[in-house]
């Protein structure tokens, strides 16, 4: 071996055999610093920032109470024994959009009141998941109670969750039962426009309508345009034979916009035929001399 050659070698053995730094040494670095807790989210407030407390997990949404303090804004309309479709148009979009329809509809069962502990052996420790989830509950269902009339008020008397509430009146309101049906096709025979303007009498079928949807007996098209057909007002006859020859049902928005328009056409004509007498009786009627004062 010549000297070029053995000074690689020792160069590279001697590399080889340099100790490596122990690892042991970053890891007592690292135990010996504390471990700076994360930071705590902030919640935006018109005034400062807030933490945001951090809640146990609820099943498996982990979340923060949401107050639902301004309910009574953004739901306006009242529950009462007939507009229970239109309630729910309101409140589940709400409920969805503050992220707590989970506890509406049952998905998040409340957890147990109790946690086992282990240093007494029995359940005496009170499980902070089931404060908060019932803490969540009671104002999600202090918001549905304030939603409803007196009329509907009742049937909410027992129930205690917010789940028991929306199930009751689904059930009671909203209920596809035969009873309930038989009863909406009644009303259907006897709707009658009456003194009724075009739109009432129209909101009032369309309800109809969309309850017999809700409890899964949807009426077609075609007998919706005959009950609305039958229970008009007699000058609407005419349109009402044109109408029932074409060969497709007109949904409820073109039913709505020809009775509206026939609606319009006819109290135009009706205002013009009683105002024309009485331009031409006044018109016709020869001018009288003004009379002279008497001497």
């Amino acid at each position: 071996m010549d000297s070029t050659a053995a000074a690689d070698f020792s160069l590279s053995t001697g590399s080889a055999a340099q100790p490596t730094s122990p690892p042991q040494a970053a890891t007592a670095g690292a135990l010996s610093s504390p471990q700076q807790p994360p930071p705590a989210e902030l919640v935006s407030d018109s005034s400062s920032q807030v933490p945001a407390v951090p809640l146990p997990l609820m099943g498996t949404h982990a979340t923060a109470i949401v107050p639902l303090a301004n309910t009574h804004q953004v739901v306006s309309l009242k529950l009462t024994n007939t507009n229970y479709l239109y309630w729910r148009m309101q409140m589940k979009p709400y409920l969805l959009g503050q992220g707590v329809f989970h506890f509406v509809d049952g998905s998040v069962p409340c957890p147990p009141s109790h946690i086992f502990d282990s240093s007494t052996g029995s359940s005496s420790i009170i499980s902070p998941s089931f404060l908060c989830w019932k803490q969540q509950d009671q104002l999600i269902l202090s918001a549905l109670l304030s939603s409803l009339s007196v009329d509907v008020l009742h049937l909410v008397v027992d129930c205690s969750t917010s789940h028991c509430v929306w199930r009751t009146l689904e059930k009671v309101l909203a209920s596809p039962s035969n009873s309930r049906i038989m009863q909406l096709h009644g009303s259907f025979q006897d709707l009658w426009q009456g003194d009724s303007s075009v739109s009432l009498y129209m909101q009032q079928a369309k309800l109809l309508f969309d309850e017999l949807a809700a409890a899964g007996r949807p009426m077609s098209l075609k007998d919706f345009n005959l009950y609305v057909f039958c229970g008009l007002r007699g000058e609407f006859k005419y349109l009402v034979t044109s109408l029932i020859t074409k060969a497709e049902p007109l949904s409820y928005a073109d039913l709505h916009s020809h009775l509206l328009t026939h609606e319009f056409l006819h109290k135009n004509s009706f205002h013009s035929m009683v105002a024309a007498p009485s331009l031409l009786s006044s018109s016709s009627l020869p001018q009288q001399p003004p009379l002279l004062p008497t001497p």
